[in-house]
């Protein structure tokens, strides 16, 4: 059994397949206020960079940050504050992990792209329940996966859906050293009435939330955090200040899905 140590919630849970992780709140768009009761699920946000160095990475960050009025900052923080954030380089790639509360990481993440020209994954975790990932080239949204594509939306047509199966071969052709049939079985629609499966033997998860670890790790990509809590990485604290009323009325709306506001 795996200990899970919810540092944000201050909460101790045991499970047989969940990874120890440090978890945001459960309101998407939340303030960065702590809570102490049980939380709905878990919500996750990092980026993925291909091919580039740490240090490419946090100047890329503190421009972006500093541009919206925030900041990137190296500074060991406990890993419940509401900044805490890790860059980690591994493989020649380097993955970021957001702060809890944090709603720009699809706009940095394209940032990130768009600057260094590369190959750009963001990956996300929603309320415990599924991952995703989009994946930017040089700016520009090039593929994205989605295994309950009509998780937010039952009435999606076929096209929507389609746009968000996710496609194996841009990623091998992006990501250098990766093969397409080491990912492709990620590629599934999940049903979740079927029993859980693992897309290969030797992942550590099944069709969850966690599976996203399991992908990364065949990308080249590590997951910053260790299985005790701590961090796999430089920690810096990074923000940006809350947006203003009309972009918070943009995030909100309900006439165009979530997901598309980065593209």
């Amino acid at each position: 059994m795996k200990l899970l140590i919810a540092t944000f919630g201050l909460i101790i849970s045991f499970g047989l397949t969940t990874k120890t992780n440090i978890e945001p709140k459960t309101n998407f768009y939340s303030s960065t206020e702590l809570i102490n009761t049980k939380p709905m699920g878990l919500f996750l946000s990092m980026s993925g960079v291909i091919g580039k160095t740490k240090e490419d990475v946090e100047k890329c960050l503190k421009e972006f940050a500093k541009k919206n009025g925030g900041d990137l900052l190296k500074e060991n923080l406990d890993n419940e504050n509401p900044n805490f954030c890790v860059i980690n380089e591994k493989n020649g790639n380097v993955t970021v992990f957001y702060p809890s509360g944090f709603n720009e990481f699809g706009d940095v993440s394209k940032y990130i792209s768009d600057k260094l020209n590369c190959p750009v994954f963001f990956f996300h975790i929603h309320d415990g329940d599924l991952w995703l990932y989009f994946l930017y080239n040089n700016g520009n949204l090039v593929d994205q996966f989605n295994p309950i594509p009509d998780y937010w939306d039952d009435n999606l047509s076929e096209t929507e859906i389609d746009e968000q199966k996710g496609n194996p071969q841009i990623v091998t052709e992006l990501v250098p050293n990766v093969k397409k049939e080491n990912i492709a079985n990620y590629y599934v629609r999940w049903d979740l009435e079927a029993e859980p499966f693992k897309a290969y033997p030797k992942d550590e998860f099944t069709n969850e939330d966690w599976q996203v670890v399991d992908f990364m790790n065949k990308i080249g990509l590590e997951y910053p955090i260790s299985d005790n809590g701590t961090a796999l990485g430089t920690v810096y604290r990074f923000w940006i200040p809350e947006p203003n009323e009309k972009n918070k009325e943009k995030k909100s709306s309900t006439s165009k899905k979530w997901w598309k506001f980065w593209n």
